[in-house]
């Protein structure tokens, strides 16, 4: 029968654990932040390329951009109207949520 899992504290952790588990854990973490940087430069990569596309069409929001072609982190793929990048090109386009007016009461 198994043992019903226990809630470790940091403290109970860092005492029990062992020299290696400690540094396989830290160098577990040097890995994942390299991984974040690098994702993080690949999206920049592909906002930049979205810049790109649009600057050749010409026109904000016109290229349909596909879906990525994979998941990414577990988000469910839906088609995107405009893509990150075409808001960060066009500041001064309307947007419903930037108004100053307060809404109507009823």
């Amino acid at each position: 029968m198994a043992k019903k899992p226990t809630a470790l504290t940091f403290r109970d952790i860092v005492l029990g654990a062992e020299a290696d588990v400690i540094r396989a854990a830290l160098d577990a973490r040097i890995k994942i932040d390299s991984l974040i940087t690098e994702r993080q430069a690949a999206y920049e990569k592909i906002a930049a390329l979205e810049t790109q596309i649009n600057t050749v069409v010409g026109e904000i929001g016109v290229y349909p951009f596909p879906a990525p072609p994979l998941p990414v982190a577990g988000f469910e793929q839906k088609p995107a109207k405009k893509s990150m990048s075409t808001n960060a090109i066009d500041p001064d386009q309307d947007d419903e949520t930037d108004t100053d007016e307060a809404p109507a009461k009823s």
